[in-house]
């Protein structure tokens, strides 16, 4: 495993939860097992020439004195910077790949990330969605209460944010005129596109999360709404706990694996309620940390060993 060389993006030192960071601690695990890392931040690694970006090297840890490294020289950069993907994420992909790197270094696939909701599972995963719908102008509301008219509740999604932020559940309203308000005023008056889906009432049973490293599953952890919400929200309290999937859940883990290594995805979460798919975590899937801490395992290493797997090389 000596040969290959990762590099890790994050965002800047001073946003991590250092103890807690998903990409910290793959990063640190790649290291103890003598494979040449590096840690980067999107603040600095554009300071060196074109063809270099300036990383630190991963020894016991992120002390070391930056140096610049020919970005070509990476087997794999992976850029976990958190989502939305936006004009400023993909933006700095880019940079990467004018710094020298090819676009296949770069994990998750750009042309993957850039095309894929974190909201929306890819078609060969429909089935195990919910019902939704993208909605931004009066056409698609109209669409969406034909779809949800019967429903009790209902969920909007703003599709350009993360971490549940402005996510919101609604008791379904009887007239269209009710709903189209409620469409005006999430979609900021047809400005923004919003994703509308149906309520999982199964949440109160706890939301499963299960990680995947080429497609193959790693391990599963539950995570509990926050007291008093409908949403998970881990830094405000949400609780995790060990997860072992079901005979059924076992079926999905494996038809999700083969969607993913189909399409090159090397990390991905992918949360389930009842048996359908709520995200669909590839930029930055974390909760790592917390996986290894409730199962009491290194998962870290197992996920580090399918990366450098040379049936995986992507150089």
């Amino acid at each position: 495993m000596m040969h290959y060389s990762l590099l890790w993006v994050t965002d800047p030192w001073t946003t991590l939860t250092h103890n807690q960071d998903t990409t910290l601690r793959l990063a640190q695990e790649g290291h103890k097992l003598g494979i040449t890392s590096y840690w980067t931040a999107t603040d600095f690694m554009f300071d060196a020439p074109i063809d270099q970006l300036k990383v630190i090297p991963i020894t016991t840890d992120f002390a070391a004195t930056s140096v610049l490294i020919q970005a070509s020289s990476f087997h794999q950069i992976h850029y976990r910077v958190d989502p939305p993907v936006d004009f400023n994420y993909i933006s700095g992909i880019e940079k990467i790949i004018k710094h020298g790197a090819d676009s296949s270094q770069i994990l998750n696939p750009v042309e993957l990330i850039s095309k894929q909701s974190e909201k929306i599972p890819p078609k060969e995963l429909t089935h195990l969605a919910p019902r939704m719908r993208v909605v931004k102008d009066e056409a698609q509301a109209h669409e969406a209460f034909v779809l949800f008219q019967n429903d009790a509740r209902v969920v909007t999604k703003p599709l350009h944010l993360a971490q549940s932020i402005g996510v919101k559940q609604w008791t379904m309203p009887k007239t269209e005129s009710e709903f189209l308000a409620i469409i005006r005023a999430e979609t900021h008056e047809s400005t923004e596109a919003i994703l509308v889906e149906e309520f999982l009432s199964q949440i109160h049973l706890g939301e499963v999360r299960m990680w995947f490293a080429f497609g193959k599953f790693i391990a599963a952890l539950k995570k509990y709404p926050k007291a008093g919400d409908f949403r998970v929200l881990i830094d405000e309290g949400s609780k995790v706990e060990a997860y072992t999937l079901s005979p059924h859940e076992e079926k999905i883990a494996l038809e999700v694996g083969a969607s993913l290594k189909k399409n090159g995805v090397a990390l991905a979460a992918i949360d389930f309620i009842g048996g359908k798919i709520c995200d669909y975590n590839l930029t930055s899937p974390g909760l790592l940390v917390q996986l290894e801490q409730v199962h009491g395992k290194n998962f870290a290493e197992m996920i580090i060993k399918e990366l450098v797997n040379p049936d995986h090389e992507t150089t």
